[in-house]
């Protein structure tokens, strides 16, 4: 077992898990429960869920009308 102390804040570090997120659940006997979290957009989670919408921005990005000019540095 780890000992795990906040500091001045009410910060922890968790040995192990750098630069990650968590969703933090407290339970009613006082555990606390850290759950692996990510953040994802609305946007995101429609094109995730939608086949449909994945295989028309594919065909749209394909396109050959689909150019992007770009200007060089001079």
């Amino acid at each position: 077992m780890t000992l795990i102390e906040t500091d001045a804040r009410s910060r922890v570090v968790l040995p192990g898990h750098p630069e990650q997120m968590f969703a933090m659940q407290e339970n009613s006997d006082g555990s606390i429960l850290l759950l692996p979290a990510k953040i994802t957009t609305e946007a995101q989670l429609e094109y995730d869920q939608t086949p449909e919408l994945r295989d028309l921005l594919a065909r749209a990005a394909a396109s050959g009308t689909v150019r992007k000019r770009r200007r060089r540095a001079e």
